[in-house]
């Protein structure tokens, strides 16, 4: 920016703070070379205009602006350019990976003997169950037998009552469907469908088939951990049973709570013809395989022919997330819940949201270096959601651009940063050139937003289209 000193050809800065100073030229000729700065314009999606300032940077116009008059002009001594009217916008593209939010693990179940239903103990459909509210547990567990009823030692605290929701009591009476159902878990149990890497599997579709049963998936927080049929006491996971048959259209007769009621069995029933099961009104953790939402298998773990028992396969949320590295220097770009720009592969823009910001910076080695010798840069992880994510495709692990936006003014006046004169009294002032007769005044400005190398100005009259002196 520049100083006016008396001794710099000038005449001296303005007589008293606001004041305005006029200048005229000795000679009252222009002088023959007159310096040029040039100015691109660009069209933006048919309307805008974009002006080129600098390295790197640019200012977006509004419909309206009058970008004809921003070449600059020599108006007495110096060059000259417009003051511009616009937006202008602090914004920095980084680059992120476009990829598939979230991971988990679908694992297979034993069947609940607790109920004394019948049966052997071979591994069916299912999800293991969950430790900590989310994470899968390291594998199936196998229920075991009914423990020894009463007390041969008389002791009366050697067999303390539980205070887990029970199964359903043990029945004599055992009705043709449950046979029937016996008859399938008898024998060793094998995968004898899989699902494929790809397969977006959703509500109610077949996460993979056991003996030739379809083990449907639920959505819920944790898998069941008990048999589930009439007479079970009250509890979460028959909410989530019952929310589940409501939401695949089995609820007529269904009251959604937590008590597993006559509705609730005929509910179980409908949805299991629906399966070609066997009507028992009963549902068995093995029996379906429950995750937090629609998932998209990432990697099969099990085999057809396989024991059914283990790890199915590991699988991924179906949003479409940006996973960014953001420079530590860079991080007040980014504010949850802010809207970015996406530049993927094939050159198309897309628009996303900031969903998670990292409170942990880390530092990535570069060139080889061992851990501790430098040369990586700080950065911290920010994750945007794509607003539409059917924009993206199939694409996973894709390299992208993405754009943030810290700032921005609407509609402002902005001029070349060095078009900025420091007053000697303090405060800053632009020198506005008439066009016509050459003539040159001091005017007072609040300066604004700085970005990409112009800054937004205010002054009493101040118009978009004036002249004022920058920097041969």
């Amino acid at each position: 920016m520049n100083h006016l000193h008396d001794d710099d050809g000038l005449v001296g800065g303005p007589e008293k703070p606001g004041a305005t100073q006029e200048f005229a030229e000795a000679s009252g000729r222009r002088p023959r070379n007159r310096a040029r700065t040039r100015t691109r314009t660009f069209a933006v999606a048919g309307v805008a205009a974009v002006v080129a300032l600098g390295v790197g940077g640019a200012v977006v116009f509004s419909p309206g602006d009058d970008t004809d008059k921003a070449a600059s002009q020599t108006q007495g001594p110096g060059a000259t350019t417009p003051i511009v009217k616009g937006d202008l916008t602090v914004s920095a593209e980084v680059d992120g990976t476009l990829g598939y939010g979230g991971t988990g693990s679908v694992f297979a179940q034993s069947r609940d003997q607790s109920g004394d239903q019948g049966g052997d103990q071979g591994g069916s459909g299912g999800n293991t169950p969950q430790t900590g509210g989310g994470g899968p547990s390291s594998g199936p567990q196998n229920a075991p037998q009914n423990p020894p009823q009463g007390n041969p030692q008389g002791n009366p605290q050697s067999n303390p009552p539980s205070r887990l929701p029970s199964s359903p009591p043990p029945t004599k009476q055992v009705d043709k469907e449950q046979k029937k159902e016996d008859e399938q878990y008898a024998g060793q149990q094998i995968f004898s469908a899989l699902p494929r890497v790809g397969d977006v599997v959703k509500q109610g579709d077949t996460m993979y088939e056991v003996n030739g049963r379809r083990i449907p998936l639920f959505y819920g927080p944790s898998p069941l951990w008990r048999a589930l049929a009439k007479g079970v006491s009250n509890g979460p996971d028959v909410l989530l049973l019952e929310k589940n048959l409501a939401a695949l259209g089995f609820g007529s007769d269904l009251n959604i709570d937590e008590k597993f009621t006559d509705g609730t069995a005929a509910a179980v029933k409908r949805w299991q013809k629906s399966l070609g099961l066997p009507q028992t009104g009963r549902v068995d953790p093995s029996a379906v395989a429950v995750q937090p939402g629609a998932v998209r298998v990432t990697a099969v773990k099990a085999s057809i022919g396989g024991p059914a028992q283990g790890e199915v396969a590991a699988v991924s949320g179906t949003g479409r997330l940006v996973d960014v590295k953001l420079p530590v220097d860079q991080q007040n770009l980014a504010r949850k819940g802010d809207k970015v720009t996406v530049k993927l592969p094939d050159g198309r823009t897309t628009t996303g949201t900031i969903s998670e910001i990292g409170t942990v910076a880390s530092k990535e080695e570069q060139g080889g270096g061992m851990p501790g010798q430098g040369g990586g840069k700080a950065t911290v992880p920010v994750t945007v959601t794509l607003d539409k994510p059917e924009e993206a495709g199939s694409l996973d692990g894709a390299p992208v651009s993405v754009g943030f936006t810290s700032q921005s003014r609407k509609g402002v006046l902005s001029v070349p940063v060095n078009a900025l004169v420091a007053l000697a009294e303090g405060g800053y002032a632009v020198e506005v050139v008439d066009s016509a007769t050459g003539t040159r005044k001091l005017v007072g400005v609040q300066p604004g937003l700085f970005a990409n190398g112009r800054v937004e100005i205010t002054g009493e009259g101040l118009a978009a289209g004036q002249n004022v002196r920058v920097p041969s």
